[in-house]
């Protein structure tokens, strides 16, 4: 019998998980999304996400609370089944025809699922060493992506006879065995150990303000991050817009859409996660690795806004998301492998949480400042996309300098 290494087990555990968050999100996102806009419009969605920043700050700081007070693995099951809970409680208000609940429920799924996902790789980048994290990032990203494929199928041939509401639901449920196995992994192996608190450990520096601002690269990778989703927003305000047009008055019908389209998006982003993702980092330096995915979404968005079209938008975004979930997704962890404790847990929060969420949420802001202004947005959408993704290219270099890598107690 093959004996199977102990971090690499709590690898797999964390990946199950997360492959469970991920199948429920697939749910919650198609779903929340199709009830907003038949509420309140497509175009009303800049508007929603401008709400997101101060949603995900209030979010990150109850989560840097519960981090100094309970510790990461009762952090993570009160976020867990927290979230189940508020999601069945939008589902219970949806079901009694409540519009008012559909941007709350398309607010919490943009910050549940970061949130989840992010205190996964919190413990897995705890507990691996980079060489080994090289080889099986992919895979553990490739587990996880399975929970899309299998979710985004299911909405695709589940919207229309159950209906777009009893997605929530499930949504909800998918978090109860995520939450069980992520507890069973901390129970078995362990959980890192808090550091010892200091002054300089309280007030807003719960969140890991400070500690990101004292590293260069930390402060590089959140540039980066607002950068790239910038683009992923301004690239799905313009899909959802020609959605909305090709879909008119047929919810059910888009819904299954937008669970084709997923599907189709997660099955070729977990062959990238097994395949593209161990390869790259294990053959290529990390810097060419950062740099060659900003190039490829300066060439997608920069055909696109060349020959604007559904097909074309449609294209750009799904390379986006793809590179995004498998390549980006393991160069990205690696940053965070050599440094302490607060990094990874703290800092990474507000970064991949506060950092992803917000900037969705700041260029919802800008796009509904600037259409007050008499400015027709749909048409920049792609050229701001394109400038967002030179931004991304420039960053790189700081994020790969190698100087000043602080290392991790062992």
């Amino acid at each position: 019998m093959i004996k199977v290494d102990k971090h690499i087990q709590l690898a797999i555990m964390m990946a199950a998980s997360a492959m469970f968050t991920l199948a429920g999100y697939e749910f919650m996102r198609s779903a929340s999304t199709v009830l907003f806009k038949n509420a309140y419009g497509a175009e009303n969605l800049p508007l929603l996400m401008a709400a997101m920043p101060v949603v995900v700050l209030a979010g990150v700081a109850v989560y840097g609370w519960l981090l100094s007070k309970l510790g990461p693995r009762r952090t993570l099951m009160v976020t867990s089944y927290g979230s189940a809970l508020l999601i069945f409680a939008g589902y219970l208000a949806v079901r009694q025809g409540s519009q008012v609940v559909t941007p709350l429920l398309f607010l919490l799924k943009e910050f549940y699922v970061v949130l989840l996902i992010e205190q996964y790789w919190s413990y897995i980048n705890s507990s691996l060493t980079e060489q080994t994290a090289k080889k099986v990032n992919g895979p553990i990203t490739g587990i996880a992506g399975l929970g899309s494929v299998l979710g985004a199928y299911l909405v695709s041939i589940s919207a229309v006879p159950l209906g777009t509401e009893t997605l929530i639901l499930l949504a909800a449920l998918a978090l109860l065995p995520a939450g069980f196995v992520a507890n069973r992994a901390y129970l078995h192996f362990g959980e890192p150990v808090l550091p010892t608190p200091t002054k300089k450990s309280t007030g807003f520096v719960n969140i890991g303000w400070s500690v990101m601002a004292g590293n260069p690269k930390l402060v590089s990778l959140l540039l980066i991050i607002i950068s790239a989703q910038v683009i992923v927003a301004v690239l799905d305000f313009k899909f959802q817009t020609l959605l909305s047009v090709g879909f008119a008055g047929q919810a059910d019908a888009e819904t299954a859409f937008q669970g084709d389209f997923w599907f189709y998006l997660n099955s070729v982003a977990v062959a990238s996660q097994f395949l593209l993702t161990p390869l790259f980092l294990t053959l290529f330096a990390l810097r060419f690795v950062h740099l060659l995915m900003p190039l490829i979404h300066v060439c997608a968005i920069g055909y696109a806004l060349w020959s604007p079209s559904l097909l074309s938008v449609g294209m750009a975004f799904f390379i986006f998301k793809v590179f995004d979930y498998s390549l980006f997704r393991g160069a990205k962890e690696l940053i965070y492998m050599p440094l302490d404790f607060d990094s990874r847990y703290r800092a990474k929060e507000l970064i991949d949480v506060l950092g992803y969420r917000s900037a969705k949420g700041g260029s919802g802001l800008a796009v509904v400042f600037l259409q007050k202004l008499g400015v027709v947005m749909s048409n920049y959408y792609l050229l701001i996309g394109l400038i967002a993704s030179f931004i991304w290219l420039a960053l790189v270099f700081p994020l790969t300098n190698q100087a000043g890598t602080a290392k991790k107690p062992e």
